[in-house]
Formats: C-alpha cells, sequence, structure tokens
C-alpha cells in the first residue's frame, strides 16, 4: 500500500506486494497461535483476573468504529456525499464490510471462545455451527477496529504509530480479559485489513 495516499487509491507494484506478505504472515501467525498459543494464554488469563478491568478498558475503543461509520454514512444520506470528506466515507464503509465479513466467518469458522473451552472443553473449528459456544474467530472487534485504522494507514499515514497503538491495545484487552484466544485477534486483524484494502481498491474510482 502507498505511502501517502490520494484519494483511497490503492496501487499496485511493490507496496500492494508488501501488504500480500503481511496478509500471509497474519493467515500464518493465526494458525500457529491456534495450535501453540491460545490455549496456555487463555487459561493464564482465566488464573490471573487481577488486571482485567484494565484489559476491558483497553478494548473499549473497538466498540466506537462501528457507531462512527453508522453516523459518517448517515450525514452522507442527509446532506450528500461531497459533505462527507473521502477518507471518513472509505473508513465507515470499511467498518461495515468487516463487520459483515467477520459474522460470515465466524459462522464459517465455528471456533469456540475461551470460555467455552475453559468450561466445556469444546477446541478447534467446528464449521457452520449456530452453537453459542462457536463465534471467536474470527474477532469482530479487532476487525471493525482495524478496518478504518488500516484506511488511515494508507490514507493518512503520518500518525502510524497512534493507529498501531490503538489496534494493539484493542487486540491485547481482548486476549487479556478473556475474550478472545491470540489466535482471533490475529484473524480479526487480517479480516479488518482486507476489508480495508479491498474498499479502497473498491473506491478507487468512485
Amino acid at each position: 500500500m502507498r505511502e501517502q495516499g490520494q484519494g483511497g487509491r490503492c496501487p499496485p507494484g511493490a507496496a500492494a506486494v508488501r501488504a500480500a506478505i503481511f496478509a500471509t504472515a497474519l493467515a500464518l501467525g493465526a494458525g500457529l497461535c491456534v495450535l501453540f498459543a491460545d490455549q496456555p494464554v487463555a487459561l493464564y488469563f482465566a488464573q490471573h483476573t487481577q488486571g482485567r478491568a484494565w484489559f476491558e478498558a483497553a478494548a473499549v475503543p473497538s466498540l466506537l468504529a462501528l457507531p462512527g461509520a453508522a453516523l459518517v454514512l448517515g450525514v452522507a444520506l442527509l446532506r450528500g456525499l461531497p459533505n462527507v470528506g473521502r477518507v471518513w466515507l472509505v473508513m465507515s464503509l470499511a467498518t461495515l464490510a468487516a463487520t459483515a465479513a467477520k459474522d460470515e466467518l465466524k459462522w464459517i469458522f465455528g471456533r469456540p471462545w475461551p470460555q467455552s473451552w475453559l468450561q466445556y472443553g469444546v477446541y478447534g473449528f467446528h464449521p457452520l455451527n449456530d452453537s453459542a459456544l462457536y463465534g471467536g474467530f474470527p474477532s469482530g472487534h479487532t476487525a471493525y477496529i482495524s478496518a478504518p485504522l488500516c484506511v488511515l494507514w494508507v490514507m493518512k499515514p503520518r500518525w502510524r504509530g497512534v493507529y498501531a497503538a490503538v489496534m494493539a491495545a484493542v487486540m491485547v484487552g481482548l486476549v487479556g480479559a478473556d475474550y478472545h484466544f491470540v489466535g482471533d485477534v490475529v484473524a480479526g486483524l487480517l479480516t479488518g485489513m482486507l476489508c480495508a484494502w479491498g474498499t479502497m481498491v473498491l473506491m478507487a474510482d468512485a
């Protein structure tokens, strides 16, 4: 992805190759977490709950993404697209795309939550399962906070450190509060990134 965003364009070439490599690394990382890291990390945080309030607070920014996207699109409908900045519009559409994608992916993968594993011993993947015991993969909160921030990463690169810090805080918070396995949040980041990338491609000539 380009260092300087230009109207939501996601250019080809070396930048796209780097993004593809990073996406592949995230996919592999999620798989490795499922195999080796998820259970011991979830068990650790289940046994050490003294800092849970801090972890829950760290995850709070993820709750702002979807209402923010709805607000921006509401303004666009009421006042017209020209009254909404292009960056805000692309961010909002990416957020909605990530929200829709994570719902379908949760059902497709059917992965249990940490509490489902801790209480009932279910683990792995149980595709196309509607039970409330499943639905942890990918992390929806990670997906719809990372989607708009990945858009900003490309279109407003000056504050990349801030975007990275917010995404990392949410991911650590979700794992530390035992809401998600590590692999879930890594997959959520991948989902958000791909939705951001796809939105920028589709909006390039709009």
